[in-house]
């Protein structure tokens, strides 16, 4: 039989072969990630609001705010993620619409048509700068009128920082050019060490969510300087992990924390 294109997909090939469901809450600095993005999204997010989660994977953040009443549509571009969403949505006893999709075609979908659309991935495995724009354009154009987009992103000075220091054969030029100056990583290289990825850094997300006349909320780092130090911040007991994550979640918006956080998350509002 042969493949789809989304199974051809150098991304769905590497996700296939990936615990999604442990990404966010395996150990403290993955729970780290998820608990902050909480923390913001339900500043805002209501019962009874149509949210569209473009890159739902196996469903963390949909089947959360399904099960808390808000009218939750997921999608993703890997197959099994969706199996594995709907059979846990099924399990809970909530209810989540879903299917396979690609985030650079929402055209199923009516112009502002969700109060609230969650970009949790998609841009950091498109490696052209065209793709990403079709998601970001995709994604505004279902939004409402003063709807929020939340937009995730890899900052490129935590990840060439973070390999640099754990390994030592990232600490070449090659791989300077390849992280910092390009920004891109793809699946045929050579040397790639997962798939195809965009690097960014907070600044350049905050000006293409400008050209989409985006207003900012809040800009935070997910994991913040947690990764760096994964080693101690797994290590902690449950009492000092909880203090932690207090100081992180309150610092979590200064701006020289999130220029090395892993992860950051860009909360912006559509113009009404």
């Amino acid at each position: 039989m042969e493949k789809t294109v989304a199974e051809m997909n150098p991304v769905v090939q590497s996700y296939e072969n990936y615990d999604e469901d442990l990404r966010l809450s395996a150990d403290n600095v993955r729970r780290l990630e998820f608990m902050t993005a909480l923390v913001y999204m339900n500043k805002y997010l209501k019962a009874g609001e149509r949210v569209l989660d473009v890159a739902a994977g196996t469903g963390a953040y949909a089947l959360y705010y399904a099960a808390r009443g808000l009218d939750v549509t997921a999608l993703d571009i890997t197959p099994s993620y969706i199996e594995i969403l709907d059979q846990k949505a099924l399990q809970q006893g909530v209810k989540v619409s879903s299917g396979v999709n690609d985030a650079r075609d929402l055209s199923a979908y009516a112009d502002n048509s969700f109060d609230h659309v969650f970009c949790m991935g998609p841009i950091y495995h498109l490696t052209e700068a065209t793709d990403r724009e079709r998601v970001m354009n995709e994604c505004c154009r279902v939004l409402k009128p003063g709807g929020l987009l939340f937009l995730a992103y890899i900052n490129k000075h935590f990840v060439f920082a973070h390999l640099a220091s754990q390994n030592k054969q990232f600490l070449q030029e090659k791989w300077f050019q390849k992280i910092i100056v390009e920004g891109v990583m793809r699946s045929t290289d050579e040397d790639c060490f997962w798939t195809d990825t965009w690097f960014t850094t907070p600044g350049e997300i905050e000006r293409i969510t400008r050209e989409r006349q985006l207003s900012m909320c809040h800009h935070i780092s997910q994991d913040g300087v947690g990764r760096l130090l994964a080693e101690e911040v797994n290590a902690m007991r449950p009492d000092d992990f909880k203090r932690w994550a207090d100081f992180h979640i309150r610092t979590c918006e200064e701006p020289s924390i999130l220029g090395i956080s892993n992860h950051g998350l860009y909360i912006g509002r559509k113009a009404a």
